[in-house]
């Protein structure tokens, strides 16, 4: 759909004078079209909580290239699935920058590790969902927030939990080989800073589903006077010791985790999970938004096939192709994987049209979030009912 003749005055340096496509030609970019190349997981254990990312990055870049695409330019997509494997991470991503001639790269998968060295070598641009560390590590890599970082705690979740009535929590962890830049260990560092007494020899304790003894665990939670639950990791992590909890008549005043519990957890379990809430750094699906609308009439629109938009990756999926677009508007009109890194760096005030929480892509790389969305499950243990649409606390010294 391109012209043969683009009028670029930045890349000329004069107003009037129309630019040849080729003048402003980079890795991956000519004067029609952005190529991005998009890695996720779309098969093996992970495709379930993965794969509804596709719909996500589809929608949103459907809608920019129906406005034209950033600067007269479409952005064409070029799809691989990771199988959630860091190998095959490394091998689809050296494929689409050696191959595909990818500008940048979208991920939604939890091994980006497999590709991060080499993507940051070759300085290529990186947005996605950040569920592993190495995406505090290289500066090409864009997230709009974090759950795994070497930057300091935030008060936010102590904060909650004490103004909720928790007194004394047990923080539950999938592994007993933690180190002190995981979520668990960040949220030890909340609770304990806001007055919440958390175990001082056994801070973090393992609990594996099917293996470890709920019961047993809900018999240390009634000899210990606990109030408060609470899991960086998701929901079905704890079911079965909030089940055996309540049994054994422990008075729950929180539970809190990293993640809602999917459909068929609720379907399950719904009633065991009634009270228990989760934080998110984008806007709740269950409030009324002018940015939901937009992101659920895109879905509907260029991703049909979707009969459940409000999936988490899906809309964080949404949020990353317009980071990704926000990258290449700030790049100018003769974009460069170095100048899309630099303009992405240097936004302030990003947002995604409301979705999240106002981010700084410099002051807040590779650190926890101030504020986040607090919902919970309802007292019917069939839907979600939002606590505070942004409960914000404070930044700790490192």
């Amino acid at each position: 759909m391109s012209s043969l003749v683009v009028t670029l005055a930045a890349c000329s340096g004069s107003p009037q004078a129309p630019v040849a496509e080729d003048s402003c030609v980079a890795a991956g970019v000519t004067g029609s079209e952005v190529r991005v190349g998009v890695v996720y997981t779309d098969s093996g254990v992970l495709s379930a909580a993965f794969s509804p990312s596709r719909a996500g990055f589809e929608a949103r870049l459907a809608v920019e290239n129906e406005k034209g695409g950033v600067n007269g330019r479409q952005i064409v997509a070029q799809w691989r699935d990771d199988e959630g494997s860091p190998a095959r991470n490394l091998a689809v991503s050296r494929d689409l920058v050696e191959n595909y001639d990818a500008f940048a790269i979208l991920e939604s998968s939890a091994s980006t590790s497999g590709a991060a060295k080499y993507l940051a070598d070759e300085n290529i641009p990186i947005i996605g969902i950040s569920a592993e560390e190495v995406w505090t590590a290289y500066r090409n890599m864009f997230a709009f927030g974090y759950l795994t970082t070497k930057g300091s705690s935030v008060d936010t979740f102590g904060r909650f939990v004490k103004e909720h009535g928790g007194t004394r929590a047990l923080v539950i962890g999938p592994t007993t080989r933690l180190t002190g830049t995981d979520l668990n260990s960040q949220l030890v560092v909340s609770l304990r800073t806001t007055g919440v007494q958390v175990d001082e020899a056994n801070p973090v304790v393992e609990f594996l589903p099917g293996v470890t003894s709920a019961a047993r665990l809900a018999q240390r939670m009634v000899a210990e006077n606990i109030d408060t639950v609470v899991t960086g990791g998701s929901a079905a992590d704890i079911v079965e010791v909030i089940s055996a909890a309540r049994q054994a008549g422990v008075q729950l005043k929180v539970v809190l985790a990293a993640t809602a519990p999917d459909a068929a957890l609720l379907e399950q379990h719904g009633q065991s999970l009634a009270g228990l809430t989760f934080f998110e750094p984008f806007t709740p699906f269950e409030l009324d938004s002018p940015a939901l609308d937009a992101y659920h009439e895109a879905m509907a629109l260029h991703a049909p096939e979707t009969t459940d938009p409000n999936q988490t990756t899906a809309l964080a999926a949404y949020i990353n192709a317009d980071m990704f677009i926000r990258g290449l508007q700030e790049a100018g009109p003769c974009p460069t994987r170095k100048s899309f890194i630099d303009g992405l760096r240097g936004v302030h005030d990003y947002t995604a049209g409301g979705l999240v929480p106002t981010t700084d892509f410099e002051a807040d790389f590779g650190q926890l979030r101030e504020c986040y969305a607090f919902v919970r499950v309802a007292a019917s243990g069939r839907s979600f009912e939002v606590v505070d649409p942004n409960y914000c606390g404070s930044r700790l010294a490192a």
